[in-house]
């Protein structure tokens, strides 16, 4: 009678998990891409997602506030980041990626050579080395594929420095994600004169979409750079009332003059685009 009872329980309970696993595998592929840009304050952070498979550039200047956005639109059993990109080591940028990294078995981090000397980056590349977490130096021959799309780098250009270095802005990766008709372009805290030499060197950075750079300090985005990408729409993300004055007069300015959207993460909160698979192009979600 046990083991009549026994052997029940056991085809239940294969039955539950095979359940389980059929409901995941609908949801991978069935879910539909996504790129997120958070609203993590005065920093940056993009999720870009589809099912379980993450993208994650940059983290934002809190560990709790990556975390807290992450478990919104992470599925709660994938505790796995496929590919971290630190677009350059600012503590605004890297701070919230610390939480990332303690939470999540993150398989690859792109990041370049330069170093910082920050407490703060000393602790972040200690914790990289304390977990095996393995690196991916940024080339332009670099392509990375999620969900339908393809990501290349394009930025920096030609030697990086093996050192710490203060201008980190200079070299910030630089990315571009192309889905159908959609592209995105991700900036980091690209200067003006880094822009210049992307548009000098007819790298296509053409975008509906463009992270602007900084945080819309008035040392980016400048008329030549967005007359090159021809952006519909743009993107910034900073804090409310924060200390730098982002986004500045003169990058709003230049963005308005170009007939450029302008959307805040300070103002909408997290801004999510979903891509369409049958239709090959990303929309816009309204909150």
């Amino acid at each position: 009678m046990k083991s009549r009872k026994l052997k029940y329980i056991s085809i239940v309970i294969l039955l539950v998990f095979s359940l389980i696993l059929a409901a995941i595998i609908f949801y991978e592929k069935n879910q539909e891409m996504k790129i997120i840009f958070l609203d993590v304050g005065q920093g940056d952070a993009i999720l870009i997602e589809q099912g379980s498979n993450q993208i994650l550039i940059d983290g934002g200047p809190s560990e709790q506030i990556l975390l807290e956005k992450l478990g919104k639109y992470v599925p709660f059993w994938d505790r796995k980041i496929e590919l971290v990109i630190a677009t350059h080591p600012d503590q605004d940028h890297i701070q919230g990626l610390m939480g990332a990294l303690k939470n999540y078995q993150v398989e690859n981090l792109m990041e370049t050579t330069i170093r910082s000397e920050s407490q703060l980056y000393q602790k972040y590349e200690e914790l990289i080395q304390n977990r095996s977490i393995s690196k991916i130096m940024p080339d332009s021959e670099t392509t990375v594929r999620i969900g339908g799309a393809e990501m290349s780098i394009l930025s920096p250009l030609g030697l990086v420095p093996d050192s710490i270095v203060k201008d980190t802005n200079s070299f910030s990766i630089v990315s571009r994600l192309v889905f159908g008709d959609s592209s995105f372009l991700f900036t980091g805290d690209l200067p003006e004169k880094e822009e210049l030499k992307l548009v000098k060197r007819e790298v296509d950075v053409r975008s509906n979409v463009l992270k602007v750079a900084h945080h819309g300090s008035k040392y980016s985005s400048s008329d030549d750079f967005l007359k090159k990408v021809h952006p519909r729409e743009a993107i910034i993300s900073s804090g409310k009332n924060n200390r730098f004055g982002h986004p500045s007069m003169e990058a709003m300015e230049r963005l308005k003059s170009n007939n450029i959207e302008i959307l805040r993460t300070d103002e909408m909160g997290d801004i999510v685009y979903a891509c369409k698979n049958l239709e090959k192009r990303c929309q816009l979600v309204a909150n």
